[in-house]
């Protein structure tokens, strides 16, 4: 966050302490040293909401982008800023750099298998010397399309599950259920609110923003009571 990020986009320090303060409260509270909000002007590029935590060993960095801060509402902010508080304080990405990791352990395995396999049944028909032959590439390619197709779900549902449990993080952690529907909402605006079971199962990445609603206003049914 310190030396690549910058080459990219420009990041200035966040001054306004309406919305610093809330943020750096909730990042002590978390176990995070950070000292400074930024914000990066992602709007150069994109019109989606975001913001991120990132670094280690003393350089960490919160940020969040410019159309957070243009789009959303305080109580929309902490709760993505929860969301990705939780990322972090979970260790997110070590873990799925291991999840992913074991994935393409397997994948050359199934690689070596599949080819190995191929060449032994229709080498001869196709013309194939070896594993080291370019005319091989084609098959190499095809199996590496089939194990990506076959993990597709497993690992969207891998990234699903983190996502929720950040969002879970987050409600915990900034107590804004609204704020989070709120964004789930507006990041309609590039992926489907509400898709069928199947389609939420095989192909996305992220829980679908009905679910996500769900969540938010399940979680202010247990937690938020009105005083009577």
């Amino acid at each position: 966050p310190v030396y690549i990020a910058p080459l990219f986009n420009t990041y200035v320090k966040l001054d306004d302490a309406r919305i610093k303060d809330p943020i750096l409260s909730m990042a002590r509270a978390n176990g995070i040293p950070a000292s400074e909000v930024y914000v990066m002007d992602a709007s150069r590029q994109t019109t989606r909401v975001s913001a991120n935590v990132s670094g280690f060993l003393g350089i960490e960095r919160i940020t969040l982008n410019d159309n957070l801060l243009k789009r959303c509402t305080l109580p929309e902010i902490e709760a993505t800023m929860g969301h990705e508080m939780g990322h972090y304080v979970l260790n997110h990405a070590y873990k799925a750099v291991l999840f992913f990791g074991v994935l393409t352990v397997f994948g050359f395995a199934f690689m070596r298998w599949g080819i190995g396999w191929a060449l032994a049944r229709y080498g001869d028909r196709w013309h194939l010397r070896g594993v080291d032959d370019v005319a091989a590439l084609p098959l190499l390619a095809l199996l590496l399309g089939i194990y990506g197709f076959v993990l597709t779900p497993i690992t969207n549902s891998y990234s699903r599950s983190q996502e929720y449990e950040a969002d879970i993080f987050g409600l915990n952690a900034s107590g804004q259920p609204d704020g989070e529907a709120l964004v789930d909402l507006k990041l309609g605006d590039y992926r489907k609110l509400d898709p069928g079971p199947v389609e939420e199962l095989l192909f996305f990445d992220h829980p679908s923003g009905r679910t996500r609603i769900y969540a938010a206003m399940r979680w202010k049914a247990e937690h938020l009571h009105p005083s009577p």
